[in-house]
């Protein structure tokens, strides 16, 4: 016969204090909502626990609070019924100095025994109204005494729960609360605010307006927004002593610190503190409509936006300080694209009057090339405003926008691996190329292989620039030529992509199939437009419901059904905006137009053609040919075996045949010396019948020639010369 779990527990796990801990886990997995139903075995179950909870040990006292909290969430009659004797033994362990687990251990159980109550009246009355004051002091003396990090953090995350839960309860402790998260977000320096510290402590005086009731937590959050932007302000201007000032008088950042390193280091993190603060303060609830600061808190980010090292106010300016203050710009406008980002989330398309403004702003410093976090934060930033507003009006900021944000997918495309590899092997099969060297100086001995991404922050700002990217090319303003260079450039990251290692690419091998299902998904988009794309995009669409990784086998089956669809039904519901059609974009070299030339050169986007050309231009065996022996004739007709002749010098006539290889942009010769120098002869000095009939002999060569694209490289005053006239009555063998 299976004896009761209950029984067997007590028996074997917690007959003493010391198994009780050492069996802990095993007790609290084995228990289950069957074990507690009423049984004989429950009794002695509860006043098992209680003894544990009173023990001497801290370890069962431990014990015995870690399965109070279980009891306590499996049964919630067992809860109602020993929450008040088990909550008032968790209280007094808080107001003693007792170890850390055990601390932790009786703020989680309090939290979940007082969360519980607050839809019973029963509860609420006999156990949560004497114990949340009691509860709300002692949390907040763990918060101003204890050294731990976590355990604060974890103080100030119940005590926001207790606060909006029960804030008439709390209300007579709301000065000290305020004035304990104030300690926190005026900052510490020299080391800065803990993080975890910090966003517990702007989630905490993010909700102090609860107690305020209906009628004042309005008037509470305005007060609050309202200090809270007059230390950003203060701090800010601590941070530009040594800059003009272009505004009205501001109001001082009030830190009388003689040590110019302390006092920007304890400005900057005050400036951080009080932008989470604020973030918090966005992004909580208010019980009745509030009128949210948008001008004022703009007005702010503008100001941090505009902040760059180039301007110096007249006077003596000290160096140190100035070049303090210049080491944390970049850390004022990363917390002006955190206020944006919040901001932008919360009122959404209230944001558009500063649209335009700011969209200009960020594209400067996207075109300045900074470091990859900055470049994140910068590009998040778009997103969130594009995402959450209307786009801008202007033609020209979205174009210089999209431009600099394919400036940070420019390290995706593989060029100079690719380039590389088409000059080696066009330079095996050229007689008197020069050889291309693989390493150079200590290469040889180089064993590790570099990566695209080598940090993570380059990893974020690919997937940022992306988003970005996809947000931005759904505006209408745009022009057509960089729309088209766009698609072309998202083109050619989807077959470079497919090309490339997963090694290569970023040291988490898991980035390469984000990436490319990013990609995929964003050419895709682009081909929606209308139903000529989609009758020529199939390969998108299959590419795009095939990826690799086990991260996107769920969002494939998902929209499986939706992307089939678009190949059934192509046309969909009538579109907003229109796209243009597939025949508008260029996506091939000869297609291009001279502003995508000209977009393509300014963001140095060069082709496997450009780079093959600059080499025959800068290339000595080509600039210079290897002197030849004298032409020999050639003759009229071809049937005959075809005598050894070499090439003649350099000709500055065009012949038809090379009028002809200009349009055609490619030849195919044999990768023999005679074959070579018979086309360059032929080319120059055979009439057009002997033309043909060589034509005709080069095309009935037989299988071993192999074809190879060679560029031709002709000038502008070449190609306006017109097609040189021929003396049919001339003797081409004399």
């Amino acid at each position: 016969m299976v004896s009761h779990p209950l029984k067997s527990l007590l028996q074997l796990h917690l007959a003493s204090d010391a198994s009780s801990v050492l069996h802990l886990s095993s007790v609290l997995s084995t228990l289950s909502e069957d074990s507690l139903s009423p049984s004989p075995h429950l009794q002695k179950w509860t006043s098992r626990v209680t003894s544990l909870i009173h023990s001497k040990d801290a370890g069962a006292r431990w014990a015995g609070i870690c399965i109070a909290y279980r009891t306590s969430s499996l049964s919630k009659s067992l809860m109602a019924e020993f929450a008040q004797s088990w909550a008032g033994l968790a209280l007094s362990i808080l107001t003693k100095s007792e170890p850390l687990p055990l601390l932790k251990a009786s703020i989680r159980y309090l939290r979940h025994v007082l969360s519980a109550a607050s839809d019973v009246p029963e509860l609420q009355r006999q156990l949560a109204t004497p114990t949340v004051p009691k509860f709300g002091q002692a949390l907040a003396s763990i918060v101003e005494k204890a050294a731990d990090y976590e355990l604060k953090a974890l103080a100030m995350d119940t005590l926001r729960d207790m606060v909006i839960l029960y804030p008439s309860l709390n209300r007579a402790s709301c000065s000290s609360i305020t004035n304990m998260c104030h300690q926190i977000l005026n900052g510490s320096a020299p080391q800065r605010t803990n993080k975890l510290l910090l966003h517990n402590a702007a989630g905490l005086y993010a909700v102090l307006h609860y107690t305020g009731g209906k009628v004042g937590a309005a008037n509470l959050w305005k007060k609050s927004v309202d200090e809270t932007l007059q230390c950003l302000w203060a701090a800010s201007i601590g941070l530009r002593t040594t800059f003009p000032v272009k505004n009205g008088p501001l109001p001082s950042s009030g830190l009388t610190c003689d040590d110019p390193v302390l006092a920007i280091a304890l400005n900057l993190d005050r400036l951080q503190c009080s932008a989470a603060a604020l973030c918090s303060l966005l992004r909580t609830t208010v019980q009745r409509p509030v009128q949210v600061p948008i001008g004022r808190v703009m007005e702010f980010c503008i100001f941090l936006l505009a902040c760059t090292p180039d301007e110096e106010k007249e006077g003596h300016v000290d160096a140190t300080v100035r070049a303090l203050e210049l080491a944390v710009v970049p850390e004022l406008q990363s917390s002006a694209c955190d206020l944006l980002c919040c901001l932008a989330k919360t009122v959404q398309h209230r944001l558009t009057p500063y649209v335009s403004r700011l969209v200009v702003m960020i594209t400067y410093h996207l075109e300045q090339n900074p470091p990859p976090e900055r470049r994140c934060a910068l590009l998040q930033c778009i997103q969130d405003l594009l995402s959450n507003s209307f786009p801008p009006s202007s033609e020209l900021s979205s174009t210089r926008l999209v431009k600099a944000i394919m400036l940070s997918l420019m390290p995706l495309l593989s060029i100079q691996l690719d380039t590389h590899a088409g000059e080696t092997g066009s330079g095996q099969n050229k007689k008197g190329r020069k050889r291309r060297r693989d390493y150079e100086d200590d290469g040889v001995f180089k064993l590790s292989k570099d990566v695209i991404c080598s940090s993570t922050a380059e990893e974020k700002a690919i997937i940022c620039a992306l988003d970005a990217l996809q947000v931005t090319m759904r505006g209408a303003g745009l022009q057509s030529a960089i729309r088209s260079l766009a698609c072309r450039v998202m083109l050619s990251l989807s077959l470079s992509l497919t090309a490339m290692s997963r090694s290569s690419l970023s040291r988490d091998v898991h980035l390469h199939s984000l990436v490319h299902a990013k990609v995929n998904g964003m050419c895709l988009e682009l081909a929606r437009g209308t139903t000529s794309a989609m009758s020529k995009s199939l390969g998108l669409v299959l590419r795009s419901t095939v990826t690799e990784g086990n991260e996107h086998t769920m969002h494939t089956k998902l929209q499986l059904q939706q992307e089939v669809d678009l190949l059934l039904h192509p046309r969909g519901p009538p579109l907003v905006r229109s796209l243009p059609h597939v025949e508008a974009l260029s996506l091939f070299r000869a297609e291009e137009s001279n502003e995508e030339l000209a977009a393509r050169t300014s963001l140095a986007l060069a082709t496997t053609y450009d780079a093959n050309v600059m080499d025959d231009m800068i290339d000595p065996t080509i600039v210079t040919p290897t002197p030849e022996p004298a032409p020999q004739p050639v003759p009229t007709h071809l049937s005959m075996p075809t005598p050894k002749i070499t090439a003649p010098g350099p000709i500055s006539t065009p012949s038809p045949v090379l009028a002809n290889q200009k349009m055609t942009s490619s030849i195919t010769t044999a990768p023999t010396k005679d074959s070579a120098d018979i086309s360059s002869a032929i080319s120059s000095r055979q009439p057009t019948k002997s033309l043909m009939s060589s034509s005709i002999q080069m095309e009935l060569a037989p299988p071993t020639v192999e074809p190879r694209i060679i560029p031709m490289v002709v000038d502008d005053d070449e190609e306006e010369e017109g097609m040189p006239t021929i003396d049919m009555e001339s003797d081409s063998d004399g």
